[in-house]
């Protein structure tokens, strides 16, 4: 059957829509995605403000009547950081529920065990793997294979979270990188000692899933024109994220804009984005990424197709 499903984001709401055939295999039909930095007052004042609401349910409007128009049967959407944190996440739900989206706010555990299935699922990987999430405002971190989740967590760590706390200078100040890093450091501590533990008598596939890794791979092939065919299955090295990191620590947002395959409106916060990749790979001691465009969105479409037959638009 056709369906479609909605991440409201901290950063970009997205939609997909697929075909899902009775084995639960993910075949999509079409992608969008549009910024709206719902995340943004959250980070300010654990609020949505006002624009952020308005500009996602216009979203919202925008992928309903896309979904229809490609023939979904059904109609997903949930939420994950932005949501969850928001005092008054129940002023954008209510305007969802008015024009017949019905939004599920996930909380981190689940967010990040869909984000694990959703990547493996995309990649067909077996064996052991740690799935790697950098979104707006979280970032999660899951470790374990088909038969056991070793290790889950959900941390608030994100390109537009670090982008307003610590990136205050344009391009960015030295000690404002350096206390940027330092937070990171201490929250990733525990997962990052826990990982290299195992990877001392197992072998690990390490994916990255989300827009901060995504648009890593496409910088690194400085696509023109994003080609989710070219991002997917993309292996970025270490070397390969400091030389983009050290490409972009020294220009302005506006310099930015003219570096290849970097989206516009990533020019602001990619370079906190790539930072919290770069700390990653350094205390994780890992030397490669696998890149993967399949994510939580098709995680969340197999689970409600298979598990649940209410929640249909």
């Amino acid at each position: 059957m056709r369906a479609a499903v909605i991440d409201l984001g901290s950063n970009s709401i997205r939609l997909l829509v697929a075909d899902i055939s009775s084995k639960g295999e993910v075949i999509p039909v079409a992608r969008d995605l549009i910024t709206t930095r719902l995340g943004r007052g959250v980070i300010k004042n654990n609020m949505l403000d006002e624009k952020s609401i308005s500009d996602t349910v216009s979203a919202l409007v925008n992928f309903r009547n896309k979904a229809k128009s490609l023939g979904s049967e059904r109609i997903f959407a949930f939420g994950t950081s932005a949501l969850r944190e928001a005092s008054n996440s129940s002023a954008l739900l209510e305007k969802a529920k008015e024009i017949g989206i019905n939004v599920e706010i996930l909380s981190g555990e689940r967010e990040a065990l869909l984000s694990f299935f959703g990547a493996r699922l995309g990649l067909k990987t077996v064996g052991v793997s740690l799935v790697i999430d950098i979104g707006g405002n979280s970032t999660e971190f899951v470790l374990g294979d088909d038969e056991k989740i070793e290790k889950a967590e959900s941390l608030p760590i994100g390109a537009v979270r670090w982008t307003q706390k610590y990136i205050k200078s344009d391009p960015p100040a030295f000690n404002e990188i350096a206390q940027a890093r330092k937070q990171i450091d201490l929250m990733i501590k525990d997962f990052a000692d826990y990982f290299k533990k195992v990877k001392e008598s197992k072998e690990v596939t390490v994916i990255g899933v989300g827009g901060t890794l995504t648009t890593l791979a496409a910088v690194a092939q400085e696509l023109e024109v994003y080609d989710s065919n070219k991002v997917h299955g993309y292996v970025l090295n270490k070397q390969t994220i400091d030389d983009i990191f050290l490409k972009l620590l020294f220009k302005t947002s506006e310099e930015r804009l003219k570096v290849k395959g970097l989206m516009p409106q990533r020019a602001d916060i990619i370079t906190a984005g790539v930072l919290i990749a770069k700390s990653i790979m350094e205390d994780f001691n890992i030397s490669q990424i696998t890149v993967s465009e399949s994510d939580i969105m098709e995680a969340y479409l197999v689970e409600n197709l298979e598990l649940r037959t209410d929640s249909s638009v």
